[in-house]
């Protein structure tokens, strides 16, 4: 029998389109894959380690906008040689083309990056476990759910099995690693840093792909 997958999803952006008015420039989802749960299992104790190892409590979570340059670093190089991989999906809004659904509508926006994010067949996710972070409102989670079940659970091709909202705050250190994998993901992107990709750089052999949205070949 095949082990089941987990999949934790994070993403770094917005939905909106009012760039320059409070919206980011792009909307950035990642999928932190483990193919087996002892994989799960074995890179939650490596960040449980990593994060005794510096002093901290049991109840300190991981955050990427909240930790400064060498925590960062320092969190990424624990687990760059763990049993995970990571895909990533980069919109970049001034790339779609005006009059489209996605550009009229901020939920279906959202929900159809992620829909690009497991449906990819290189992706290889089938009837996985889909933890996502806990702040999306029961509605839109609902909405989320019914959306992904229609364009990702198509015939015999199940990319997933069920969904679970898992709260950053909880102390979920595998949902903690989707967030600083999607920051480090998303400075890379960011022309106004120095040496953005020194994050990315880190995890690069976890890196499975990132497929560019509306980006010139």
């Amino acid at each position: 029998m095949r082990p089941q997958q987990l999949v934790y999803v994070d993403e770094s952006g917005d939905a909106g389109f009012k760039v320059g008015k409070g919206s980011t420039e792009t909307l950035i989802l990642v999928a932190v894959i483990f193919d087996r749960p002892e994989d799960a299992e074995a890179t939650a104790n490596c960040i449980n380690t990593h994060r005794e190892s510096i002093g901290k409590a049991k109840t300190y979570g991981f955050h990427f906008t909240n930790l400064k340059h060498e925590w960062r670093l320092g969190f990424l190089e624990a687990v760059q040689d763990c049993p995970f991989r990571v895909r990533a999906v980069v919109m970049k809004k001034d790339r779609i083309r005006e009059g489209t659904k996605l550009k009229t509508s901020g939920d279906y926006f959202y929900r159809y990056t992620f829909k690009l994010l497991l449906r990819d067949a290189f992706a290889g996710i089938r009837d996985a476990k889909l933890f996502v972070d806990g702040k999306a409102g029961r509605m839109t989670l609902r909405k989320l759910l019914i959306y992904l079940r229609q364009q990702c659970n198509v015939g015999d091709a199940k990319v997933f099995a069920k969904i679970a909202q898992v709260p950053k705050d909880q102390n979920k250190v595998l949902v903690q690693l989707a967030d600083i994998c999607a920051g480090a993901i998303a400075r890379s992107y960011r022309s106004d840093r120095k040496d953005p990709c020194c994050y990315r750089k880190v995890i690069n052999r976890r890196i499975q792909n990132v497929f560019e949205f509306g980006y010139d070949p």
